[in-house]
């Protein structure tokens, strides 16, 4: 099972689709399939943030591995991708966004019942 949520960010001109599957690798490799580039992710991971253009942003969740830690890993990715497509180095503009993004993505998540981990 898949699910899905767009988080817009009109500030950064950009959308961050957040997703939570049962199959991390084929979700990847259908995003590369699109962007009409070869289906290379095959590597085992809890989670993966992906980006072809500075317009999208996609942040991909196993199933199995939703845990604080995880989110809080491909967030940073996230916001670090983000930045440095903008040129942005204030270290406030980026834990703004980091505290929003998290705050949409535990909501979403909340919503939909899924549960987060604490880790081991």
């Amino acid at each position: 099972m898949t699910t899905k949520r767009t988080i817009n960010l009109p500030m950064y001109n950009c959308k961050v689709y957040f997703v939570v599957t049962d199959n991390l690798k084929d979700e990847v490799n259908k995003l590369y399939r699109k962007n009409k580039l070869p289906p290379l992710f095959g590597e085992e991971a809890e989670g993966v943030m992906v980006s072809f253009n500075i317009d999208n942003y996609y942040v991909i969740i196993d199933n199995d591995c939703v845990s604080h830690n995880t989110l809080a890993h491909e967030v940073h990715h996230l916001i670090t991708r983000i930045s440095e497509d903008r040129g942005i180095e204030d270290e406030e503009a980026e834990a703004w966004l980091s505290g929003h993004l998290s705050e949409e993505i535990y909501k979403f998540l909340d919503k939909k019942k899924i549960v987060v981990n604490h880790g081991n």
